[in-house]
């Protein structure tokens, strides 16, 4: 049965009852993605490598829906002593890039400056002055 509203512009406009086109697919809702905190990540690691065969293990990542790059992240980040956020590891990159980049741009600094003094010394020894850019008098 359609249930009908009559629009005083026009034509007939039928309810929410009618079907969906089946063309038209609805939008897939995704599940918000997993957290895990350290005390779960050492829990699934000791019951991953508690499994002696890979047939087990294989079925161990497929029950939990996980995948074995997250189990070899895990590893690493357990031998390395992170506790398991894997944010220390970003600002740590972080912070050894921006000190590369201070060192080289003290570097950089250090060799103009050794340019300009060179410049001043071969100046005076040629007798020419040299003229500060707000110095505007002529020779």
């Amino acid at each position: 049965m359609v249930n009908s509203i009559r629009n005083t512009n026009g034509p007939i406009e039928q309810q929410a009852s009618t079907p969906q086109d089946p063309q038209v697919k609805a939008p897939k809702k995704y599940r918000p993605r997993r957290v895990f905190t350290a005390s779960c990540k050492a829990r699934l690691l000791a019951d991953y490598e508690a499994c002696p065969t890979p047939a087990e293990r294989g079925a161990f990542l497929r029950r939990e829906g996980l995948y074995y790059s997250s189990i070899s992240t895990w590893r690493k980040e357990l031998s390395a002593g992170s506790g398991g956020s894997g944010k220390g590891k970003q600002a740590t990159t972080r912070s050894d890039h921006l000190a590369r980049e201070n060192a080289q741009l003290r570097k950089k600094l250090a060799h103009a400056e050794a340019i300009i003094d060179l410049q001043k010394k071969v100046s005076t020894l040629f007798g020419l002055s040299v003229h500060s850019p707000g110095n505007s008098e002529e020779i």
